[in-house]
């Protein structure tokens, strides 16, 4: 995660000697076993992308941008990365599943987006429901696959986006869990308001080539917050096409708190809601 401050001879089978033939049909048996049992004691686990946080001072507004792809071992596909509640938005970038733990990360930040309380209490209760599964989580994937381990989740943070209002400011607050080689867990804190000295937001999940654009052209608020978070995610996109993909999901959350939705992507309706 990156704060963002101003500056993936043909004889017949009966009667010839099948040693050729058998020894063919068991290597194929055995390459099937290897990776037949190889996929089952793999964990089954997925990744999410990038995600683009930011609060426009100017125009008293958040804008959020995510990538709609969700990578598997076995391929990937289209999921919404964002969770819309009243008073609660959530995005979302890291280790989205792993199905031997039962960790998904969706459904834990769906249920602290609804737990009782302000935004900093829905941030907080989302590091008490997750720290333990993402912990069984990250050991599952160590012990099953290590340099998988070492490619996926070492070093690189699982971190959930929350934001809304805050006694009537703009807030972002960032809740984060990060693994090291052995599989230790720590908690990550971030937050930012629409106060002049608040750094004006965040970038989760890939973010290297944005950060790269940021540092070389400066002034890119130019572009307008959410011209910008479009670009950023695209650019993230085109770099690493292997773990990150269209569509791109957008919205605005205004001075109230009210949540404009600029293109679903892979958030329908039913599922953002």
């Amino acid at each position: 995660m990156k704060r963002v401050f101003h500056n993936l001879s043909k004889v017949s089978d009966a009667a010839g000697p099948r040693t050729t033939r058998d020894s063919a049909h068991v290597v194929r048996l055995l390459i099937f076993i290897l990776l037949t049992t190889r996929t089952f004691f793999l964990p089954a686990l997925a990744t999410a992308t990038s995600v683009v946080a930011l609060i426009d001072k100017t125009n008293h507004r958040v804008v959020i941008a995510a990538d709609c792809r969700v990578n598997r071992q076995l391929g990937s596909l289209s999921e919404c990365k964002i969770i819309e509640e009243p008073g609660c938005t959530v995005a979302m970038a890291g280790l989205y599943e792993e199905k031997t733990t039962a960790f998904h990360l969706r459904h834990l930040a769906d249920a602290a987006c609804r737990y009782p309380g302000d935004l900093r209490a829905k941030a907080e209760a989302f590091l008490r429901f997750s720290t333990i599964p993402y912990e069984r989580a990250v050991r599952r994937i160590h012990d099953a696959d290590p340099s998988d381990f070492g490619r996926t989740i070492e070093n690189k943070p699982t971190e959930v986006i929350f934001a809304g209002l805050q006694r009537g400011h703009l807030t972002l607050f960032v809740r984060g869990l990060v693994s090291d080689s052995k599989g230790r867990v720590t908690t990550e804190r971030y937050e930012s308001t629409d106060t002049s000295n608040s750094s004006i937001g965040y970038f989760a999940g890939l973010n290297r080539h944005i950060r790269e654009h940021v540092n070389s052209h400066g002034q890119w608020e130019g572009l307008g917050y959410l011209a910008a978070a479009h670009e950023f995610v695209e650019m993230e996109i085109k770099a690493n096409p292997d773990l990150a993909g269209p569509p791109i999901s957008e919205l605005e959350i205004d001075d109230r708190g009210k949540v404009h939705w600029i293109f679903r992507g892979a958030c329908d309706a039913r599922e953002a809601d």
